[in-house]
């Protein structure tokens, strides 16, 4: 019997993710030197790993014959002196997209709804789908693709159970004011969860809204952190969420034994006590995205200001031609056609910056000829 017959029939309509371009795969397909590729489209640290973090890693290695703390007690423990919550505020996942997975779990299904912007992260759609709940997709419009609050909140009804919201938001690189996000989140209903995407805000902490007061009040909100983008432990898949102790207590009925791997745990573990490293790769972010935004312009290239590790380029005829040039000439980025002619490109190293801009103004000599 064809398993497709055998599934849920609304799993047959579901989107599968696409991932970022490996380095490996890109060098077989066209014959390159993977040490002269640079990788621009995942949003990845480019500066490494947190060093702390990656020191306790390779201690760790050493018991990998025991399995990890089903209960990550310890990571956890570290998170809560770090960010002065209570432990049965925090749960653990394997990277922040699979507490985003479990979330979708515990509180969508059939008859509900999730709202988010029609240019946010795909796994909200996803997350979303997999439950065979209805994803609201609010217009985030041109030019500047950043979320309507008003519009978002007008899309509240009866069946909505869940609001994905990311500051800075990816794919776009844009930021809410802090004081709007605190003033829509006490706007929405009670039956309403909030779902703060927080991935990239350690690269704008002193400008973003600390949700946690709300919590405290006992407001519905879920804020998701990661470990993989300024700390630099991609790899690795570690990510945590804050919320109630009851939102967080029905997580964990979804979440898997062991979800967190021991390496991943010691490393997030370690990586907190290097804010040194974490100040270092802000400010470098800071250079790297001034730098894409003047070769842009010395370019004539609109783009979107953004305060992530990532920049989105518009004016790019063709953006998947322009993706098969760049990869050729050893630069991965990401085209976002949807979002018309435009590339992503995460901040790079100056080096890389400049290899970037560089093949970018060869790809667009092409179209002039």
């Amino acid at each position: 019997m064809n398993a497709e017959k055998l599934a849920q029939p609304h799993l047959l309509k579901q989107p599968i993710y696409v991932t970022g371009k490996p380095i490996a795969y890109t060098a077989r397909e066209f014959g390159l030197n993977p040490n002269e590729i640079d990788k621009l489209a995942s949003n990845e640290n480019p500066f490494g790993p947190s060093p702390k973090g990656l020191a306790a890693a390779q201690e760790a290695l050493k018991e990998i014959n025991l399995y990890p703390d089903g209960g990550c007690y310890d990571l956890i423990s570290k998170i809560s002196e770090f960010r002065n919550v209570r432990r049965e505020q925090i749960v653990v996942g394997n990277g922040s997209n699979e507490l985003l997975d479990m979330i979708a779990q515990v509180f969508l299904g059939p008859g509900t709804e999730a709202i988010m912007g029609n240019h946010g992260f795909a796994v909200y759609k996803l997350a979303t789908l997999a439950m065979n709940a209805t994803p609201v997709e609010v217009e985030m419009p041109a030019p500047g693709f950043n979320y309507n609050l008003d519009a978002m909140r007008n899309a509240v009804n009866e069946k909505t159970r869940i609001i994905f919201l990311a500051n800075p938001n990816n794919p776009t690189g844009t930021e809410l004011k802090a004081q709007e996000i605190l003033d829509f989140a006490e706007s929405l209903p009670e039956h309403v969860i909030l779902v703060i995407d927080e991935a990239y805000t350690e690269f704008i902490e002193a400008d973003a809204p600390n949700m946690l007061p709300l919590i405290e009040k006992g407001r519905p909100i879920i804020c998701c952190r990661t470990f993989s983008k300024i700390y630099g432990l991609a790899g690795l898949r570690v990510g945590y969420a804050i919320s109630r102790p009851d939102i967080i207590g029905l997580i964990h009925r979804v979440r898997e034994p062991f979800n967190v791997n021991s390496i991943a745990q010691v490393a997030a573990n370690a990586a907190i006590e290097d804010q040194g490293f974490v100040e270092k790769v802000r400010g470098n972010n800071i250079q790297g995205l001034t730098q894409l935004k003047n070769g842009f312009e010395a370019l004539g290239l609109p783009y979107i200001p953004s305060r992530a590790n990532f920049i989105v380029v518009f004016g790019i005829q063709a953006p998947l031609e322009a993706f098969d040039f760049l990869q050729r000439k050893g630069t991965i980025v990401r085209p976002q056609p949807q979002m018309g002619q435009a590339l992503r490109v995460t901040v790079g190293t100056a080096a890389q910056n400049d290899r970037f801009l560089a093949n970018l103004k060869a790809y667009l000599e092409t179209k002039k000829a």
